[in-house]
């Protein structure tokens, strides 16, 4: 049988561990894992063995190969000489492609957020959820009535340079950490952002986007997914279209659909 010792020591190992101390990852994720594996089994070693197995599932992508520390000295370098609109657009780009969400976005930058524009409006307000380095794109959001914006993660170095990037060109831009699936947000904005991140979510606990889709205080989402698997050899669009689906079914949301570049964009409305 498992006790709240150690659970307590779980979650003290990951956070004091080499590979995962760096990112502080919050408790309250943490706690969240270890509860899902829980409701499994009460075997500990099963438990620590399922836990560690689905934290690296869910981590992975953020362990990538970005000092947020260097970037951070480089930024206060570049703010020291006034950098301009195109240098500002320069650093950004080299930034986002080290991270492969962004990069592959890269190329469609200003048809991406013109097509979200279309089809949701100016909105005033964003939560940008699960956000990685997806806020770098700022400079190519063309949204003249945009004065808040939210960017949620789990990765505390990274929204760490990401308020430093804030600071320096989008005062408006705030950053959170907090692991919304397992805290449900009570930040109110028009829209919220969750891109690349659904099919991900199911994989960690089936049937919680469709509880984040209830729970969340916004008009609008607006969902990304990969249009193809990773090697670019099969459609993932009738597979990712029905899990939109199926989170909404019986909901009174609105659901359109469109592609940019290599991404599938949904767009789901409360009626």
């Amino acid at each position: 049988m498992i006790n709240e010792a150690d659970i307590q020591k779980m979650i003290d190992d990951v956070q004091n561990s080499r590979k995962y101390r760096n990112l502080q990852l919050p408790h309250a994720f943490l706690r969240d894992l270890i509860d899902s594996e829980t409701q499994q089994t009460q075997n500990k070693a099963k438990i620590k063995e399922n836990f560690r197995k689905k934290l690296h599932e869910v981590i992975a992508p953020y362990l990538e190969d970005i000092d947020y520390s260097q970037e951070s000295q480089k930024l206060i370098t570049l703010n020291q000489s006034k950098m301009s609109e195109p240098d500002l657009k320069n650093y950004a780009k080299d930034l986002m492609r080290k991270h492969a969400s962004t990069r592959e976005r890269l190329p469609h930058l200003e048809t991406f957020y013109a097509e979200i524009w279309a089809h949701i409006g100016h909105v005033e307000s964003v939560l940008d959820l699960a956000c990685a380095l997806d806020p770098l794109a700022l400079p190519w959001f063309n949204n003249p009535c945009l004065k808040t914006f939210y960017a949620i993660d789990i990765h505390q170095p990274r929204l760490n340079f990401l308020d430093m990037f804030f600071q320096s060109c989008f005062p408006f831009a705030r950053t959170l950490q907090q692991d919304f699936i397992a805290q449900p947000l009570q930040l109110q904005a028009g829209c919220a952002f969750l891109f690349k991140e659904v099919h991900r979510m199911e994989k960690r606990k089936p049937g919680c986007t469709r509880q984040l889709i209830k729970e969340l205080k916004v008009n609008q989402i607006v969902i990304s997914l990969p249009a193809r698997d990773l090697r670019g050899h099969h459609s993932l669009a009738d597979y990712h279209t029905k899990m939109v689906e199926n989170a909404i079914q019986g909901l009174d949301f609105s659901l359109q659909q469109t592609q940019v570049g290599s991404e599938l964009l949904y767009f789901i409305k409360k009626l």
